[in-house]
């Protein structure tokens, strides 16, 4: 079991009808990058995906 958003459902995984489960807290994410990194096409990519997410 694990809380996902709706847009990191995969086809045939399945999910409770939201009433069913009891609400989440809000939650704070943090995204930190090393200076070395700048620049770096792989951590750019996985930087915007991550920021598209949430």
């Amino acid at each position: 079991m694990a809380a996902l958003m709706p847009a990191n459902l995969e086809p045939g995984m399945s999910s409770h009808h939201a009433e069913a489960l009891p609400t989440l807290p809000d939650v704070e994410f943090g995204l930190t990058r090393h200076p070395a990194t700048e620049g770096d096409p792989l951590t750019d990519a996985v930087e915007n995906a991550l920021r598209r997410m949430v």
